[in-house]
Order: structure tokens, then C-alpha cells, then sequence
């Protein structure tokens, strides 16, 4: 065998995977927690509609401000998440929506925004925080 194809790495790649896997880590570590309480929301969401599948209409704005404040407390989500909380009540539905956006420092004077869209439909609590258009 020829040595040359032997040599294995260069120095140069070698800084190329460490830059990629230190971005990549970065991302995971920073993106990361704003997922997770995105996803704690939602599943505060289908548990509320799980638990009042058939009288989620019938609850008052402050019970469901109260059972979701609770949650959050509990979960430890503070932030712009916590403060979302919109409830629509119409004639024949209830719409519990928490919208919100996050804006993450990266690097420097970079910057992520995610936003996220969850909704509780009274009406079809089995697909809750799907994005819907009513608000």
C-alpha cells in the first residue's frame, strides 16, 4: 500500500468537523430549550382537552387561565410563552391559542427568532395545537 493514502485526517479537516460540530452543538444547546417548552405547552393543551373533552366550552376564561398558569408554574415555562395565553370564546366554540415568538441570540449580533402557533379547538379537541387560521 502506498503511504500517502494512509495519512488519515489533515489538520485542516480536522478544523472543518470541529467547526461544524461546535455550530451544530451550539444550535442544539440554545434552540434546544425553547423546544422543549413549546412542546411542554402543547402537551399542557391536549391534556386540557383530553381532560375536558366535552365541557371545554362550557369552562370561564379564568379556569382555563388558572388550570394552564398552574401548569406552567409547575413546568417552570416563564417567558413570552406564559404571557401568550389567548382565549376566543364564541357562540358555539371555545379557541385556547398560544402564540408566541422567541428570539434567541446566536453569535454576536445574530439572532434566531422561532415562532410558535398552538391552538385548542373546543369543537375538535383530539387535533389540538395543530396551526389553525381563526383567531
Amino acid at each position: 500500500m502506498n503511504k500517502k493514502t494512509q495519512l488519515g485526517m489533515s489538520a485542516l479537516m480536522l478544523l472543518v468537523v470541529l467547526v461544524i460540530a461546535s455550530f451544530l452543538l451550539t444550535c442544539f444547546f440554545k434552540l434546544g430549550p425553547v423546544y422543549l417548552d413549546n412542546w411542554s405547552i402543547s402537551g399542557a393543551l391536549k391534556s386540557m382537552g383530553e381532560q375536558h373533552s366535552s365541557d371545554l366550552h362550557q369552562l370561564s376564561k379564568t379556569s382555563i387561565r388558572s388550570e394552564l398558569s398552574k401548569f406552567y408554574t409547575i413546568n417552570n415555562i416563564r417567558g413570552e410563552a406564559a404571557k401568550s395565553l389567548e382565549v376566543v370564546r364564541q357562540k358555539d366554540y371555545t379557541l385556547v391559542i398560544v402564540a408566541y415568538e422567541v428570539r434567541v441570540p446566536m453569535f454576536a449580533n445574530i439572532d434566531v427568532m422561532l415562532s410558535f402557533n398552538n391552538v385548542l379547538d373546543s369543537r375538535k379537541p383530539e387535533e389540538c395545537c395543530s396551526a389553525s387560521d381563526k383567531k
